[in-house]
């Protein structure tokens, strides 16, 4: 059908919120710089010493050693960091490369003539010279300190513990049980040079990297936003006939649509029995009306991951026992939620959960509070027995499963604390009972799909779209009801007439007439229809209904 009306506010700025051109997430070479700075006063004295990866991920996008990316940025491969923290000096060794190497894999940063400059680094010098270039750096006066990693190092998805268990494991296998590669680092950095005192430099790294930085900040806001997008087309996507790895599929497209440059961890997609596995991941199975669905999936982003659950029903009703659990679980993550505050503590929050369960009936359940560190690894490094501080990244995932009834509800959000109320980074995917059973298979069910036109009236400075964007993000985000959305900037020449002399052009899918009233009667859209009504102008230009 054709329309002249106004569409509502909520749904034109809501299209705002989503960019258009999903440019992946980086950082400038100052964010490293001042990583390495604090670092160096962390360390006081002698030199540190840190490698990056030596080895690509077979079959998958290459990812840096975490340690070494949070203070290089650097992606090329058997690079060292070598830091002089009394005048905070640092130097990047890399290989040689020849020609065909060069062309091959493209010239590594050795090649950049004026990279350390620019990168605030010392010098970039070639591999082969590191040795003697930490021989030349030995102190005269007895032991000097060199800084290198004796703890296990981390992955995007493994903590240091998790690595720690892993290597443990593979000892019991007699044809397995070779020194890693970080401990042969080691053993044969103390008998090279016997005249430096090795000290551990993960936990100053931790300590650095479980408080993140404004700019980290802004890139998890953004990944929560993408991966929570990801979970929601999997929802919308869900009736009994398709399979586990569909759902995965609708995911990952939306990552990568939105510039993920990977998996924050392998896709949990289970059904049926599958869902009282925690880290099943083989998602092979048909689902079946009856069936629950546990999602576990998250996206990574500039290298930084995000973590988010829910649990739904396959037919999009639960049973009176499944909502119970479900109510009780959901209900035990607000309140945790509700009580991350600076000075909190992680024992505080499983107390609460505790009597939530009992509440509910659950008492026999394992009461769970705040949870792991989210940031480079899904896993991320940090102290557990430490109070919350603002600028903490942290999973809250309360579990409560009956095997034997096929149950298994984990809703989890990952949550960033700070000065104030805590915030939920990923909560753009629902989890309220109504407007979760609502999405489930709502790319099944007839939509709207409404084409609008924006325009800035005269007078508005070219950022208030921007503007418009934070308001969206603030406000609007976690309003249900938008399958998907798209906006894309319009030049004033567009030889189409009916996008002439219009800013931008948006495209909006709803679920039908009830999601759009929805939108028109939120408190959040009316305060900012209120805010933007006299300073934009907007009107669709065709809507069509389709399954």
């Amino acid at each position: 059908m054709r329309s002249t009306s106004p569409l509502p506010l909520a749904a034109v700025l809501l299209a705002c919120a989503l960019p258009a051109a999903a440019q992946r997430a980086s950082f400038p070479p100052e964010e490293y710089t001042e990583r390495r700075a604090r670092l160096c006063a962390a360390m006081g004295e002698g030199l540190g010493l840190l490698f990056g990866a030596t080895m690509p991920q077979p079959g998958a996008r290459f990812r840096q050693d975490n340690d070494f990316f949070y203070l290089t940025g650097n992606e090329d491969l058997n690079a060292a960091l070598v830091i002089e923290p009394r005048r905070c000096e640092a130097w990047l060794f890399l290989p040689a490369q020849n020609e065909r190497q060069v062309r091959v894999d493209g010239a590594n940063w050795l090649a950049e003539k004026d990279g350390p400059k620019a990168r605030g680094f010392a010098g970039f010098l070639p591999l082969t010279g590191l040795e003697e270039f930490l021989a030349r750096r030995r102190g005269a006066g007895g032991p000097q300190p060199l800084w290198v990693r004796l703890s296990e190092r981390d992955e995007v998805d493994e903590s240091r513990g998790d690595k720690a268990l892993m290597l443990a494991r593979r000892q019991t296998f007699g044809f397995g049980a070779a020194l890693s590669e970080d401990q042969w680092r080691v053993k044969t950095l103390r008998e090279r040079y016997p005249f430096y005192e090795l000290r551990d430099l993960a936990p100053k790294l931790d300590a650095l990297r479980v408080i993140k930085t404004p700019r980290e900040i802004e890139v998890l806001r953004r990944n929560g936003r993408l991966s929570a997008e990801g979970i929601r087309r999997a929802i919308a996507a869900t009736r009994p006939g398709r399979f586990e790895y569909e759902l995965e599929a609708e995911a990952r497209h939306a990552f990568a649509l939105g510039g993920s440059e990977g998996d924050a961890y392998p896709a949990i997609v289970g059904s049926g029995a599958n869902v009282n596995t925690w880290h099943y991941n083989r998602n092979d199975r048909k689902l079946e009306g009856g069936d629950l669905v546990v999602m576990d999936y998250g996206a990574s982003l500039g290298g930084l991951t995000m973590d988010i659950t829910r649990t739904w029903p396959v037919s999009g009703h639960f049973d009176e026992l499944q909502e119970r659990a479900y109510r009780a679980g959901l209900e035990a993550q607000k309140a945790i939620i509700a009580a991350m505050k600076p000075g909190a503590t992680r024992a505080q929050t499983t107390e609460i959960c505790k009597r939530v369960f009992e509440k509910w009936g659950f008492g026999d359940q394992r009461p769970m509070g705040a949870g792991h560190y989210v940031g480079l690894a899904v896993h991320d490094v940090g102290p557990l027995d430490a109070p919350f501080a603002p600028g903490m990244v942290i999973a809250v995932e309360p579990i409560l499963e009956i095997p034997d009834k096929r149950i298994h509800v984990r809703v989890e959000d990952t949550v960033l604390i700070t000065e104030g109320e805590p915030e939920i980074l990923s909560a753009g995917v629902p989890k309220e009972v109504d407007e979760l059973l609502a999405l489930v298979g709502a790319d099944a069910k007839p939509v709207l799909d409404h084409v609008v036109l924006f325009r800035l009236n005269p007078g508005e400075p070219a950022t208030a779209v921007d503007e418009m964007v934070e308001d969206v993000l603030r406000e609007l985000v976690p309003i249900p009801g938008a399958l998907s959305v798209s906006a894309g900037k319009k030049a004033r020449d567009d030889r189409e007439a009916h996008v002439k002399d219009y800013d931008v052009m948006l495209t909006v899918r709803l679920t039908g007439l009830d999601a759009l009233a929805a939108y028109a009667t939120h408190p959040n859209h009316v305060r900012l229809v209120e805010k933007w009504r006299s300073r934009a102008t907007w009107r669709v230009i065709d809507a069509e209904a389709r399954r």
